[in-house]
């Protein structure tokens, strides 16, 4: 089965920005950062990759939390998870996001609605 979290709220923390997430029914003890990211279209979400052992973790970040992550990429923020007790730098996400964003762009390829959702918020 395939592991995820969602995140459920965004805050500002100085210049950093926290994703809070649901607590995960698994441990993420180990995990690392694997400055990866991936967009769900269906879903009109971007996805972090956490690596554990022998498995990924999927941390999902919905559109209504696009605000904040345009804000990440204009102040430079650092972001991190907070998934339970569990907290941890997403290494890597503001290069990753940055190239998501210029790579959605007129790309067909992730659907109509995923690029105009970029375009309305990132690219306005």
């Amino acid at each position: 089965m395939r592991k995820t979290i969602t995140i459920k709220r965004a805050e500002k923390r100085g210049q950093q920005i926290l994703l809070v997430g649901d607590e995960p029914p698994f441990s993420l003890e180990g995990a690392i950062p694997k400055r990866y990211m991936l967009t769900d279209s269906d879903h009109l979400s971007f996805i972090y990759i956490l690596e554990a052992v022998d498995e990924f973790i999927y941390v999902f970040i919905p559109q209504k939390f696009w605000g904040e992550m345009k804000e990440v990429l204009a102040q430079s923020l650092n972001v991190f998870l907070q998934a339970g007790a569990t907290e941890l730098e997403l290494i890597g996400f503001k290069e990753e996001l940055a190239y998501l964003i210029e790579n959605i762009e007129g790309n067909a390829n992730y659907g109509e609605e995923m690029e105009k959702a970029v375009k309305d918020t990132f690219l306005t």
